[in-house]
């Protein structure tokens, strides 16, 4: 009978090279200078104000537009 011979590693064996490797690639990181985390902060922040912004005023736009379309149709066709 033929063994298997591509038998995975035992369960410790992966968790420790899944560490190791972690590890390696934490060493390959560039953290940003203070400027630049200020600047990506604050890009982030005005977008996010803006976007709130739009998103309020299609919210506002669209209830208004629904509230007139009801008062156009109570209009034309009034509920007895």
């Amino acid at each position: 009978m033929a063994e298997n011979t591509n038998k995975k590693p035992n369960i410790f064996s992966r968790m420790g090279k899944f560490i190791k490797d972690c590890r390696s690639e934490f060493k390959k990181l560039v953290w940003p200078s203070k400027q630049q985390l200020f600047k990506n902060s604050t890009l982030v922040i005005v977008t996010m104000i803006v976007v709130g912004a739009v998103l309020s005023l299609v919210d506002f736009g669209l209830g208004q537009g629904l509230y007139a379309l009801k008062d156009l149709i109570d209009y034309i066709k009034p509920v007895a």
